[in-house]
């Protein structure tokens, strides 16, 4: 939302803070798996999936990811919530 008000704003804070925010001051591990050539699965392929030093900030649902995958579900859900809005509106004002 706010790219889409102040992009140019927005850049520049990113262009300041985002490479910094994503580093920490410790030193990495030599024995640490990368994935610059491969992906650092485990034995037999499993996938470790997202995790790092930030892991503790993560999520384990996102609204956002729900929404876009499920637009005709959020859709009907907005649609019977507007609905209900309108009929407890309709109710009050008729109370009047």
């Amino acid at each position: 939302m706010g790219h889409a008000l102040a992009p140019a704003l927005l850049d520049r804070y990113l262009a300041r803070t985002g490479y910094d925010s994503q580093q920490t001051g410790e030193f990495a591990s030599p024995d640490r798996p990368d994935n610059l050539w491969q992906p650092a699965d485990g034995p037999g392929g499993s996938d470790f999936g997202a995790t790092g030093e930030f892991i503790d900030r993560a999520h384990d649902r996102s609204l956002q990811l729900w929404l876009s995958q499920h637009s005709r579900a959020a859709a009907a859900w907005a649609g019977a919530m507007a609905l209900a809005g309108g009929a407890l509106a309709a109710g009050a004002a008729r109370r009047r």
